[in-house]
């Protein structure tokens, strides 16, 4: 459907000048003679624009891993807007893993459709937070290993959509041209995730990202069920017995990155309970003195934070975030790296400034924010007057761009630039907080 859309638009795109400007066979004749021009340039114009402060990649904790200090490198995806499917994330992985050298990969494929018992359910609604498909990869020599988890939570708001299937049929009333079916049809399955999100969908959608995390973090990969229905904290290997050591990053895309966000924000909350038990007072003195990172692609932090009330706790880093804090025992996580990919033509995507990590994110977790700002889409010009990139590949893209894998895959350091992002990048170091 979205291939078809896309070649619409960019016939339309070349076809309708020419009938806006009288139907000239000269200009249409200059149009296609400028569109095959740029065809035939091969060198890659996309640019790229990181700003923010050093960071690591997954590659940093790979490489960290040693027969004296044994941890496991674990890596959750959490997917955006519009139904998907277990192994949505499979090109993405097969990248970053040729980047990683991890050439190895467990035939086993652990699957766990996701549970909570505190959520409430309607009749004929599925009774799962979506499925968490797990994967091992290691490198030739095992020296190196990574557990990837996957997270389907695209069901949770299946049941709700459907109602608007009979639209995108259009079988009802006049006919739509085929451009704007694909563009309606398209609305129709991507919209209502958001809307749905911010209204009765986001506890559901929130407990499927939660009990992931709880996967993740509380059991070891031989630990894990290899199939079923579960709760992730009635799991009987659910110990945390890795939590300590393990590195932990975030994948996310679209408006994953905000369910992330939310999610990991609200474990704030959780730390304010009082008669927590022992173990939940150790897991979480744990986890506060740990840095995680979070990979977020066409992120949608201030577009759905209209509407809504800031967090409580703001602009307060100092006091919850340095070694000398007096509020340091009530923070999330020792820091909480935000690597925010932005395509500016993608129509969904925003950077995520100083000023709204200020004002709208928790000071409690700890955030540190590097933009990147890069050309996932491709601009044509036509008369050097009028330029196009495609918003659908600008906000579907990233996960296949070589840049953004780079990154993920080896961060970026002053001493330490990979040439392919020190090529087609240009960084603008800003300097940490001293802690």
């Amino acid at each position: 459907m979205l291939s078809s859309f896309l070649k619409s638009a960019s016939l339309l795109a070349v076809l309708s000048f020419p009938i806006l400007l009288g139907g000239c066979s000269g200009i249409a004749r200059g149009v296609t003679e400028a569109v095959l021009e740029r065809q035939s340039v091969k060198e890659d114009l996309r640019q790229c624009e990181i700003e923010g402060t050093a960071f690591n990649g997954i590659r940093q904790s790979l490489d960290s891993q040693n027969a004296e200090s044994p941890k496991i490198t674990k890596v959750l995806m959490v997917h955006g807007i519009s139904s998907h499917l277990p192994g949505y994330s499979s090109r993405f992985q097969k990248k970053l893993y040729e980047k990683l050298g991890l050439s190895v990969t467990d035939i086993t494929v652990k699957t766990i459709q996701l549970y909570n018992k505190n959520i409430q359910w309607h009749e004929g609604e599925p009774h799962t937070l979506g499925t968490l498909h797990v994967t091992r990869h290691m490198d030739a020599q095992n020296n190196h290993q990574l557990v990837f988890y996957e997270l389907t939570w695209s069901p949770i708001t299946a049941r709700q959509k459907q109602d608007l299937e009979t639209d995108s049929a259009n079988n009802e009333g006049l006919a739509r041209a085929s451009m704007n079916n694909s563009l309606k049809s398209f609305i129709n399955a991507t919209v209502p995730d958001l809307l749905i999100y911010n209204g009765n969908g986001y506890q559901r959608i929130i407990a499927s990202v939660a009990q992931s995390v709880c996967w993740m973090m509380g059991n070891d990969w031989e630990g894990l069920p290899e199939s079923g229905t579960y709760q992730c904290e009635k799991w009987p290997h659910t110990t945390f017995p890795s939590l300590a050591a393990d590195d932990h990053f975030f994948v996310t895309h679209s408006l994953g990155s905000r369910i992330t966000i939310d999610t990991i924000q609200n474990f704030s909350y959780l730390n304010q309970k009082k008669n927590q038990s022992e173990h939940h007072r150790e897991i979480r003195k744990t986890v506060r003195d740990k840095e995680f990172t979070v990979f977020m692609m066409a992120n949608q932090l201030p577009l759905l934070q209209m509407g809504r009330d800031a967090p409580r706790v703001l602009a307060a880093q100092k006091s919850y975030c340095t070694i000398n804090g007096d509020k340091k025992d009530e923070r999330v996580a020792r820091r909480m790296n935000i690597i925010a990919f932005s395509d500016p033509n993608d129509i969904l995507s925003y950077p995520v400034t100083q000023n709204f990590t200020t004002n709208h994110i928790d000071s409690r977790i700890c955030p540190s924010v590097t933009n990147v700002s890069l050309n996932i889409a491709e601009e044509n010009n036509l008369f050097d007057t009028v330029s196009f990139a495609n918003p659908l590949t600008a906000h579907s893209g990233y996960m296949e761009d070589d840049r953004v894998i780079s990154l993920i895959a080896n961060g970026i350091q002053h001493d330490n630039v990979t040439p392919l992002i020190s090529k087609r990048c240009k960084w603008l170091e800003s300097t940490p907080t001293k802690k």
